[in-house]
Order: C-alpha cells, then sequence, then structure tokens
C-alpha cells in the first residue's frame, strides 16, 4: 500500500493545483502555480525520491515471495533430481551385483555345495533389497507420475521389486527343497526310487513356485512397448529368466505331487512305454518300435514285459471313436494301428489310443502311458555309461541313436531280428538306469533336456493326475498357444513305409513379421525339408529304402504338417516343389496345412506360410517340431516383431 507521506503529498498537491488553476484565469496564475510546484519538489526532493523508492520497494516486496517460491521449488526439483540419480545408482549397482550373486548360487547348487549356496541366497537378499530400498519412496511414486518418464520408472521399480521377491520369497523354500532333493537321493538304487524326498520337498517346492508365477505375472503387466530402448532388453532378459525359472519350478512342483503316488505309494501301477523310432518319424518323434510294461509298488520299479508294437497287431476298426479332423489328416489307421498312434502331435490322446489297444489284446489296463526315444536312451547312457548287449554290440552315451536308428538295418537283413534287438536294447537300457550307478546330476540333466525336447512325455489314466499334468513340457499335448504366446506346430510323419527319413532334415523359422495395432499379427513360416541320404540310397537294405514298394528306393516321402496358433488363419501356402500336394485341414479346433513332399537324395524344398493370429495372442511366438533322429537334426527358430 503506498506510505502516508506520499497520500499527504498527492492530497495537498491536488488543493494546490485547484487554486493555481483559478489563478490561472486571472492571467498571472498559471506561471505561479508552476514555481510553486517547481519549488516544492525542490524543496522536498529527497522526500519525493524516497516515495518513489518505498513504491518500487513495495513493488519488489510484492514479487519478493513468488520468487522465494520459485526458488524454493527449484531448489526441491535439484534436490530429488539429485536423490533419484543417487537412489538410481544404488538400485543399478545392487541389481548388478544381485545378477552376479544368482550366477554364482547356480555353480553352488549344481556343485550340491549347500552351505556355499546358502551364502549366496543371503548376498542376493541384501543386494535385491538395497535395489528395492533405493526405488522406494515418494519421490519416486512423484517421478512415476511424470508423463513418458514414469513408465520407465515404474518398470525399474517392478524390476527391483521381483528380484526381491525372488530372492526373499523363492530362493529360500527352493533351496530348502534342494536339500531335501539331492541327487542322489532321487536316481534309482537296486531298482529303487525313494519317493520320501519327493513328497518331503513338495510344500517348498509349491511354495517357491507360488512366489514365481506372481513374478511373473508382474513383469508381465509391464508393456515393453512403453519403455526406452536402453530398458527394454534387461527387462526381456529378466522376464526368461524369471520365466525359465518358474517352468522349472512349476514342473518340479507337479512332480514333486505327483511321483510319489504314481511310483506307487498307495499301491501299485502299471505303466506302458513307447521306444519311438524316430527313423520313421510320426509327429510325436517316430512308429513305436517296441512297448514295454513297467510296474512300480512304493518306489520299485519293475521290468514285466516287452514286445513289438507290431506285435500288437492292426485292428480291424478304430479302437476309439475318431474326430473328423483325425481321420482327415491321419486316416483310420491312427486308431487301428499301433505304429500310428503317434502320428498325432497330441501326446495324452496318442497315450488313450495305445492304452486302449493293449487293454483289447490283453485284457489289462494300464495306469498310464509314457514315451522315449533312441536319443533320450543315448543321453541316460551318458550318465550310466556303456551296456553290451547279448549280440556283443555295446551302446554307449555316443553312438546309441546311431546304432538303434540305423547301423542295425545296415547290419542286421531280417526284420523279427531287427525288432529282437531293438527290444533287447531298451531292455538293457532301462535294467542299468534301475540298477543304480549312475551319475546323478548327469541322470537328471539327461531327463530334463528329453522333456525339453519333447523326447521324455507322460499321461496318467487317473483324470486328477493328468490335470496336474496338463500344460506342462513333459505332457506333450497339443496346443495352439502358451498365455498370450502363439505356438506354431511343424510335424513330420513319414509315409515312405521304411527308415530312409533317419537322413532326413528340417528347419523351421517362425518369424512375426507385423505386429498389428489390434494386438493380432502376421506370421511367418518356413519350412526347409532335405534329403542328406548318400546319392547311392538305393543300394542300402529294403530295411532302409522300403524296396521301392512304396516310394521309389532311396527317396524320401514325408507329410509336412503346420499347425496355425490357436484362433489363427493360414492366409497364404505356397512350396517350391511343384509336385507336392496341399491341403488344408483342421484339428481340435486348430487350422493345418498339410503337404506331401517326396525328396530324392540331395534334394530340398522349401514351404513358405503366412498366418494371422487374433487379438489376444500378441506374445511372442513359439514353435514346436517333431523331434528327429539326431539332436538338432529336427530344428525351429523364432523371432519376434519389432514394435
Amino acid at each position: 500500500m503506498p506510505s502516508a507521506d506520499a497520500s499527504s503529498d498527492r492530497a495537498h498537491g491536488q488543493r494546490r493545483g485547484a487554486g493555481s488553476g483559478h489563478g490561472s484565469r486571472s492571467g498571472h496564475g498559471v506561471g505561479s502555480g508552476r514555481g510553486s510546484e517547481s519549488g516544492r519538489r525542490r524543496r522536498s526532493g529527497s522526500g519525493s525520491g524516497r516515495g518513489s523508492e518505498r513504491r518500487a520497494g513495495s513493488r519488489r516486496r510484492g514479487i519478493g515471495p513468488v520468487a522465494a517460491v520459485l526458488g524454493a521449488l527449484a531448489f526441491v526439483v535439484l534436490l530429488v533430481a539429485v536423490v533419484l540419480a543417487l537412489d538410481a545408482r544404488t538400485a543399478y549397482a545392487a541389481l548388478r551385483d544381485a545378477q552376479q550373486d544368482v550366477t554364482v548360487l547356480q555353480e553352488h547348487v549344481l556343485a550340491g555345495d549347500g552351505e556355499a549356496a546358502a551364502a549366496a541366497s543371503a548376498d542376493l537378499q541384501d543386494d535385491a533389497s538395497t535395489a528395492r530400498d533405493a526405488m522406494t519412496g515418494p519421490h519416486w511414486d512423484l517421478a512415476a507420475a511424470v508423463p513418458r518418464l514414469g513408465a520407465n520408472v515404474r518398470a525399474v521399480q517392478v524390476v527391483s521389486e521381483v528380484v526381491d521377491d525372488v530372492a526373499t520369497g523363492a530362493l529360500p523354500p527352493l533351496l530348502d527343497a534342494v536339500a531335501v532333493l539331492h541327487p542322489a537321493r532321487l536316481v534309482p538304487v537296486d531298482g529303487r526310487i525313494d519317493p520320501a524326498p519327493l513328497a518331503e520337498a513338495a510344500p517348498q517346492v509349491a511354495t517357491a513356485d507360488d512366489a514365481l508365477q506372481a513374478a511373473r505375472a508382474d513383469l508381465a503387466a509391464v508393456d515393453p512397448a512403453t519403455l526406452l530402448p536402453q530398458l527394454r532388453a534387461p527387462l526381456g532378459q529378466l522376464t526368461d529368466q524369471v520365466a525359465d525359472l518358474g517352468g522349472m519350478t512349476g514342473t518340479a512342483s507337479r512332480a514333486a505331487r505327483l511321483l510319489p503316488t504314481m511310483l506307487g505309494t498307495d499301491g501299485p501301477r502299471d505303466y506302458l512305454v513307447l521306444v519311438q523310432n524316430n527313423s520313421e518319424p510320426r509327429a510325436l518323434g517316430g512308429l513305436p518300435g517296441a512297448v514295454v510294461l513297467l510296474r512300480a509298488d512304493d518306489g520299485r520299479i519293475e521290468f514285466v514285459e516287452q514286445r513289438s508294437a507290431a506285435s500288437l497287431n492292426r485292428f480291424p476298426t478304430p479302437v476309439v471313436e475318431l474326430t473328423d479332423g483325425e481321420r482327415g489328416l491321419y486316416g483310420t489307421q491312427l486308431g487301428r494301428y499301433p505304429g500310428n498312434v503317434t502320428a498325432t502331435p497330441d501326446f495324452p490322446r496318442a497315450a488313450q489310443i495305445i492304452r486302449e489297444m493293449w487293454r483289447q489284446r490283453t485284457g489289462a489296463e494300464v495306469d498310464g502311458v509314457l514315451s522315449l526315444d533312441p536319443v533320450a536312451l543315448q543321453g541316460l547312457l551318458a550318465a550310466t555309461g556303456p551296456v553290451t548287449l547279448p549280440t556283443g554290440a555295446q551302446l554307449t552315451g555316443d553312438n546309441a541313436a546311431q546304432v538303434l536308428l540305423n547301423q542295425v538295418y545296415l547290419d542286421v537283413a531280417d526284420p523279427a531280428a531287427q525288432d529282437a534287438f531293438y527290444a533287447a536294447a531298451a531292455q538293457a537300457v532301462f535294467a542299468q538306469v534301475l540298477a543304480g550307478g549312475a551319475e546323478p546330476a548327469g541322470l537328471l540333466t539327461a531327463l530334463s533336456d528329453a522333456v525339453g525336447e519333447g523326447r521324455l512325455l507322460a499321461w496318467s489314466a487317473d483324470p486328477a493326475e493328468q490335470e496336474v499334468l496338463a500344460g506342462t513340457a513333459v505332457a506333450g499335448a497339443l496346443r495352439g498357444h502358451v498365455g498370450d504366446a502363439p505356438v506354431v506346430g511343424v510335424y513330420v510323419h513319414d509315409t515312405s513305409g521304411a527308415k530312409i527319413a533317419y537322413y532326413e532334415h528340417l528347419d523351421a523359422e517362425v518369424t512375426a513379421t507385423a505386429c498389428r495395432p489390434d494386438g493380432s499379427q502376421e506370421i511367418a513360416v518356413k519350412v526347409t525339408l532335405a534329403s542328406a541320404a548318400p546319392a547311392d540310397a538305393a543300394t542300402l537294405p529294403p530295411s532302409l529304402t522300403g524296396g521301392g514298394r512304396v516310394v521309389t528306393a532311396g527317396d524320401t516321402r514325408s507329410q509336412l504338417m503346420v499347425y496355425a496358433p490357436t484362433g489363427s488363419r493360414i492366409t497364404a501356402a505356397s512350396i517350391s516343389d511343384d509336385d507336392a500336394t496341399y491341403r488344408p485341414h483342421q484339428h481340435d479346433g486348430l487350422a493345418v496345412a498339410a503337404h506331401t513332399v517326396t525328396l530324392a537324395p540331395g534334394e530340398r524344398v522349401t514351404a513358405e506360410y503366412t498366418l494371422i493370429t487374433p487379438r489376444e495372442l500378441s506374445g511372442a511366438p513359439q514353435v514346436r517340431t517333431t523331434p528327429g533322429p539326431a539332436p538338432g537334426q529336427f530344428s525351429g527358430s523364432t523371432s519376434p516383431c519389432t514394435r
């Protein structure tokens, strides 16, 4: 407000000005008035200056509080920025240390050093807690609300929270379970697997799995498209690591719940074991070359009976009711011919069919069906050591697959003798594994690899047990998606009537070429089939070539089947071989493209397909292929689209 002195001056000036105006009308008032005002200014010049300063000061005092607030706000913002930077640096260093802790922890667990593993786990918990604390607080909540920046801040918070949750909620019970489930306690000894450790560890494994599944859900809620490029890769790596660990704990949790009962703790169990022959491929691996009956009773496993699949003979009509899709793709042989039950890529369905075939032939019902192939047997022999067959042949961890899938047909002409050799080999390997003496970690690794490659599968006739198995890799069920990830199936069914497909190679490339705004994807599938049969393949024994009965000796004929993901459409299909046939199908609600391809020795054919997924399947694509005659011989790769 104006000062009292200034108000008095203005009032006095107004009165004097009024008098001067009156004097001006008499002819001399103007000069008098001006002089008077000028003199007044001179007399009170210093006072007038102080009034001006007061007025200026008054204006400065009016702006001062705003400037002070702005200055304080700037200081607070700067302080928050500094604190954010320091906390971010702390979190980064702690997360980096946590990553190293995980590596150390894995090494100690694999080495069976429980004390060192516990110390590494404690270090991991400390580093994870430090990272989480550094990313927590009102300053971070404020930063998370800032447009664009906020999504990245929240992503880092989620990462720190997930690492801490895994370190404190999943790893301690998992380490407790590992202490109980020492590999040495899980391998057979004198034909028996002790189910007690599995039952004891089941609660801890379930707790660890719950924590990991929650962590997977938290990471899945973060949209990589909203993040800076520098954060996408680390987030993706952590997501993959947690998913892998969650997959293992999920399988372990199910195994700990199921295996004691399946090992016969509640009474004897009978299981059929299919030993598939990948030199005559079927979607699930190969033609069943041998069928073994095993009995489990309180962990003790007994080898009861073995016969060739062919000995079950053909059935005049399908033993189960086949769907239109099954008939269209595989004909009635799927339900009539034991050698074709693995033609479907759905193992639970194959298991149901072979179980019914066994019942009709023997009058006995089994409690479940297992399946494995010579590549899986070779992995087991790498852990147990070689076996010598009655023929004098030796099977090792290096040659078993080649001997069983190829060499026997070069050396033994009589088909019956071939079947006997195959049966003796399967029995010898089972006996070796059950006897004990295997290197525990190596045996468990071999089993894990076999499951991961689709070479070891399991089905239970008990609906409650099968429900627990469902969704796991060992179940081998036909699937068109996993969560929001589309699954493309690429399978081979040999129709050469021989074992020449031992030389066949398959490579499937699945690429998401476009991510659409609605979440749907365009996926390109490129499949290359090639024959590596020798140029003189026509001179090979008839067991390998078929003797020209079905195809020209040395040629390979296959039905190539590409299964589209759930709800997807196949919009284009082409193949480099003009003679190849093409047929569209439906199987269990999935669109299927089928090509019949014939390959001469050294020839290759490329088939290409375009698929459109529904908007619900916006995740990175996955691919499942037929397990080939050797690791990597039938392969698949995937590439997500770049958003």
